[in-house]
């Protein structure tokens, strides 16, 4: 029953993060792996820069896979 759980959990992660590497390269425009402020305003008219700001956890100026994940986890991005 453990084994059923853990193997439960573990495609379930998978799942997420298949699909924001998914809805990251739909939106990624210039096809570099990171999304702009620009990219995401394009799919999210109503993002300030202070919002993005937030995202870009590592302040780089550009969203990656796990900067979207966190930010689509913590409720700032639709999923």
């Amino acid at each position: 029953m453990k084994n059923i759980v853990m193997q439960t959990a573990a495609v379930l992660a998978l799942t997420v993060s298949a699909t924001a590497m998914s809805a990251q390269s739909e939106m990624d425009t210039d096809g570099d792996g990171l999304l702009s402020y620009n990219e995401l305003l394009a799919v999210n008219p109503e993002l300030t820069e202070e919002a993005f700001g937030a995202i870009d956890t590592n302040s780089d100026g550009a969203v990656d896979a796990d900067e979207l994940k966190a930010a689509q986890e913590a409720g700032l991005l639709p999923a």
